[in-house]
C-alpha cells in the first residue's frame, strides 16, 4: 500500500483566479448594497420604464421633438424602443456592470409587467440587435443609430434618418442627466 499523505495538490492558476475575481465580485456586490447604490440603480431603472414620447419629464427639446414627429403608431413604437435603447447604452456607459444590469432589468421588468405585448415585441425582435449593431460598428454612432431606425421604420427618408439621430441623442443626454440625479457612490 501506498502512503500518499505527502502528495500536496495545487490548484491551477485558473481556479485561484476564479476565486479570487468571485470574492471581489461578491465584495463589490456587498459593498453596492451597503451604499445604496442597488436600491438606486433598481429606483433609477422603474423611473428610466417611463421613458417615452408622452414623458413629461424629458426636457424641452426632446418633448417638442418626438411630440411632433411621433403621429404614426408605428413610428411611435420605433421611437419608444430607441428610447428605451438609449437608456440600456447610456447606464452601460455611466454605470459599473452590476449596477448597469440592475438598473437594465428593473427598468425591463416595469415594461413587462405593464406593457406585455409592447415587452414581447422588443424582447422577440430584431430592433435592439441593429442598435447594437449600429453602435458597435460605427464611429458615428448617432448617424448609425439613425439609419437603423429608419431601416426599421421602413423609410428611407432623411427626415426619418435625422429623427433617430436626434432621438438617439438627445434621450441619451436625458438619461445622463437622470443618473447624475441619483448621485451613485463610487
Amino acid at each position: 500500500m501506498h502512503d500518499d499523505s505527502d502528495i500536496k495538490i495545487f490548484k491551477g492558476k485558473d481556479e485561484e483566479a476564479d476565486g479570487g475575481d468571485l470574492f471581489a465580485l461578491a465584495e463589490e456586490m456587498r459593498r453596492h448594497i451597503v451604499n445604496g447604490n442597488s436600491q438606486k440603480a433598481k429606483d433609477l431603472g422603474t423611473k428610466l420604464a417611463s421613458l417615452s414620447p408622452d414623458s413629461d419629464d424629458l426636457g424641452e427639446e426632446l418633448i417638442k421633438y418626438v411630440r411632433n414627429t411621433a403621429a404614426d403608431e408605428e413610428i411611435k413604437d420605433q421611437i419608444i424602443t430607441l428610447m428605451l435603447f438609449c437608456a440600456e447604452y447610456t447606464l452601460l456607459d455611466e454605470l459599473c456592470p452590476m449596477l448597469s444590469t440592475s438598473a437594465t432589468e428593473a427598468m425591463y421588468d416595469v415594461i413587462k409587467a405593464n406593457f406585455p405585448d409592447f415587452y414581447n415585441g422588443i424582447s422577440n425582435g430584431a430592433a435592439v440587435s441593429f442598435y447594437y449593431l449600429a453602435v458597435k460598428r460605427n464611429r458615428d454612432v448617432a448617424k448609425a443609430v439613425g439609419e437603423s431606425f429608419a431601416m426599421l421604420c421602413e423609410q428611407d427618408s432623411k427626415l426619418i434618418k435625422t429623427m433617430g439621430e436626434n432621438v438617439f441623442t438627445l434621450t441619451c443626454e436625458k438619461v445622463k442627466e437622470i443618473i447624475s440625479e441619483y448621485e451613485f457612490e463610487k
